[in-house]
């Protein structure tokens, strides 16, 4: 009986874990004050796949205002920037200025799957 229901939880766990990248594209995006991808002239666009970024980095000039428009093109991911306030999840749009020139690492927020792990870009700031 304990070996079943140990079967049964460690299967539903997977389960949920995987739902997190192959999920329903219904799912509202999270992060408060987020707009919708927004056009600016100083830009980047950010896209998630399973489980990947649709560049290895993106560049912007230190000290100019730049909006980064996220989304999930494939699954549920979300974005976050070490050492930045970004948290955007599935879809939406953040402006910002980042005075200090460096790469930043950006990483998937949201648990999507077994890789993960593997979902890292950069952000250089010049």
């Amino acid at each position: 009986m304990k070996k079943t229901w140990g079967l049964l939880i460690s299967a539903v766990a997977i389960s949920a874990m995987l739902a997190g990248c192959g999920g329903d594209k219904q799912e509202t995006a999270a992060g408060g004050d987020q707009a919708p991808a927004a056009a600016t002239e100083n830009a980047i666009n950010i896209e998630a796949s399973n489980w990947k970024f649709n560049q290895e980095s993106f560049e912007v000039k230190a000290g100019e205002p730049f909006t980064i428009n996220f989304k999930s093109t494939e699954g549920f991911h979300g974005i976050g920037i070490e050492g930045l306030d970004v948290d955007i999840q599935n879809e939406g749009s953040k402006t910002l200025t980042v005075d200090k020139a460096g790469e930043y690492k950006i990483f998937c927020n949201v648990v999507c799957g077994p890789d993960h792990g593997k979902m890292i870009a950069k952000l250089v700031v010049k």
